[in-house]
């Protein structure tokens, strides 16, 4: 009932957002696949509807391959609000331009938003060169492609995630909101697990539960920090355009990070049902919800680190690590700050006895489970990857904080195993201990907040990517050698990988050119790569190629080498309808040597390329295990 009433509370500002977004776009100046004798000065949006006086229309332009072109950044927008006026700065270049235009709402999140390509014949006006400079400097870029084009640029290597979230306030605050929350979550769930196994009195003490309030509000704080700055980096909008809970609900489709975010937040909000009465954690009718709740967040938590190699594996194992370090840290700080508060009776000797007992079991298991996960994710590349040298510095402070815990519980052994109460100097001395040791746990949940960020070596930056066609495209004559990965190969938005393992270097002029099937209507899709050695150039499916049609589509690599030039190079696939269903259009004769088979393929062995990736440990061709069979939207290792 009450994640219902969650729920719902989200969905209505959704919905309120979904019936703004009705407008569309009536008319576009140029036109969409026009051929324009010279530059235009101006481009023009028409809508169907009246713009809301905090609607903002945006517009991108570019040509030559993806060279961006100056256009004004505050458009004219007649008296009606229906026609939208963006001034062309300056002459356009001949050849392909990619108008990228869009219509966002007061909060940055977007109503409408599309492409449109034209293509200008004409060179732009020549400017005078002062004496000395290079006349030739300026070229034509877009010699290669040819009217109804659509010119996409590629992104050669992929973007790591060690820089994405890093930079200024979001990145900061994607890493302070996750932070706190995780220590919130893994405090309060140690300390009712210490109350209900071994203290069973501190509920009765006003201490006990103020203090559990103040974890839980710590926790639920950074719980909603992070979801903004985590919304404000997906949705790539400010900090202040996040604040409003329907655009959290975008998370949802960013995999299980962006699912286990949501439910984080659902389940830290349903634990203030105990931290407001921690007697309900070892009261039989309430104990098994004061257990699901506290413990569905730490699951939550280990759900944003699904991913890498078995991941399936990897988040059981991360979900157990968690655990004990949930007990472990969570313990230490209930004991430091409560249990050991002043002198008391016999009560809080057992509950600091208890304490020692079962966090011997939760060291070896959060140890264990850490040194499995850094084996999975990192291998032996720990001085090699910015996500291994931070793992370094969590190794030493968790090796600190082992020390400090091994000589606290020699001292309970000690001087508390006949000891009948807490005295004021044993208090303050095992507060002392217990306190230094609850410091070392939150340095090192930072340091697992900041590895977070981090792309683990043994992890694919791509592999959220779903790609389900593979085209090998190898010339023998020039020693070229790549392969073109195209996914979900249906009618829309495509995305795309293109790996090339040879000539390692040397290579210019590297394009793709997407034919569709002959008698079709469709424009054909030219595609600069920019790799001039052996690597990895990707589109994600977002801002990926459009294919307009279903059937057979032709492929053709255009490259040159030092051993000569690869022109036309052709082999095809097929293009489903946009529902999935099978193709049944235009499809390659029998026997037909150029015509593939589908095949389906996540993540990609990458040990014989000189991409930045990681090889599979046994590259199958296949996955990882996931909980849902879906892609991960965040390769990261575990909050623990």
């Amino acid at each position: 009932m009450f994640v219902a009433v969650v729920v719902g509370l989200l969905l209505i500002p959704a919905a309120a957002a979904a019936q703004s977004g009705s407008n569309s776009l009536q008319d576009i100046d140029p036109a969409d696949g026009a051929t324009l004798t010279a530059s235009p000065t101006v481009i023009t949006l028409a809508f169907n509807q009246e713009l809301g006086p905090d609607d903002q229309p945006t517009l991108g332009l570019s040509c030559g391959g993806g060279q961006p072109q100056p256009v004004s950044r505050v458009p004219e927008i007649n008296s009606d609000r229906l026609v939208v006026t963006f001034e062309v700065l300056e002459p356009l270049p001949r050849g392909a331009c990619i108008i990228s235009w869009g219509l966002n709402d007061a909060l940055g999140n977007p109503i409408v938003q599309d492409q449109s390509t034209f293509r200008v014949e004409a060179d732009p006006p020549p400017t005078t060169t002062p004496t000395g400079e290079d006349d030739g400097a300026a070229t034509d870029d877009a010699t290669a492609a040819d009217t109804g084009f659509d010119q996409i640029p590629a992104v050669a290597n992929p973007p790591s995630t060690e820089s994405s979230g890093s930079d200024g306030s979001t990145g900061g605050a994607v890493w302070l909101g996750r932070v706190l929350s995780t220590v919130g979550i893994l405090v309060l769930f140690g300390g009712l697990a210490l109350i209900s196994l071994g203290w069973p009195e501190g509920p009765e003490y006003v201490v006990t539960v103020r203090y559990l309030r103040a974890v839980w509000l710590i926790g639920l704080v950074g719980t909603v920090l992070f979801l903004i700055a985590y919304s404000a980096e997906y949705n790539d909008v400010s900090l202040g355009s996040a604040l409003s809970p329907s655009s959290w609900l975008d998370l949802k489709d960013d995999g299980w990070a962006g699912r286990g975010a949501l439910l984080r937040l659902v389940f830290v909000i349903g634990s203030g049902w105990v931290a407001m009465r921690p007697e309900r954690i070892i009261d039989p009718t309430s104990a098994m919800w004061a257990w699901a709740l506290p413990g569905g967040a730490v699951i939550a938590a280990a759900l944003s680190g699904v991913g890498g190699p078995a991941a399936l594996i990897g988040f059981v194992v991360a979900t157990v690590h968690l655990f004990g370090s949930a007990i472990w840290v969570g313990g230490a700080a209930l004991v430091a700050r409560v249990v050991l508060a002043g002198p008391g009776e016999e009560d809080l000797v057992q509950a600091t006895r208890a304490f020692s007992r079962i966090t011997v079991p939760a060291i070896l298991v959060a140890v264990v489970t850490g040194i499995a996960e850094m084996v999975r994710l990192d291998g032996g590349e720990l001085f090699s990857s910015s996500h291994g040298q931070v793992l370094l510095l969590k190794v030493v402070a968790v090796a600190a904080m082992l020390a400090v815990a091994l000589a606290a519980r020699q001292q309970v052994t000690l001087r508390l195993d006949r000891a009948h109460e807490m005295t004021a100097p044993l208090a303050d001395r095992f507060r002392r201990a217990f306190g230094a040791e609850t410091a070392l746990g939150i340095v090192v949940l930072a340091f697992s907040g900041w590895m977070v960020g981090l792309t683990p070596p043994k992890v694919d930056p791509l592999a959220s990517q779903r790609y389900t066609r593979e085209i090998p495209l190898v010339d023998q004559a020039t020693g070229l050698d790549a392969t073109v990965f195209v996914g979900p190969s249906r009618v829309g938005r495509n995305g795309l990988k293109v790996e090339v393992e040879a000539p390692p270097d040397g290579i210019t002029n590297l394009e793709l050119q997407f034919v569709p099937p002959p008698g079709t209507p469709a424009r054909s899709v030219l595609q600069p790569i920019p790799l001039t050695t052996a690597g990895t150039a990707w589109l994600p499916q977002s801002v990926g190629l459009p294919f307009e049609v279903e059937g057979t589509w032709e492929v053709r690599i255009f490259a040159s080498t030092a051993s000569g030039v690869v022109e036309g190079l052709a082999n095809t696939f097929r293009v489903d309808p946009a529902d999935g269903t099978a193709s049944t259009a235009t499809t390659p004769p029998d026997g037909d040597s150029t015509s593939l088979p589908p095949v389906q393929t996540s993540i990609v062995d990458q040990s014989t390329t000189t991409a930045p990736f990681a090889p599979n440990p046994e590259p199958t061709g296949e996955a990882p295990p996931d909980p849902t069979g879906e892609p991960t939207g965040e390769p990261t290792a575990g909050d623990g």
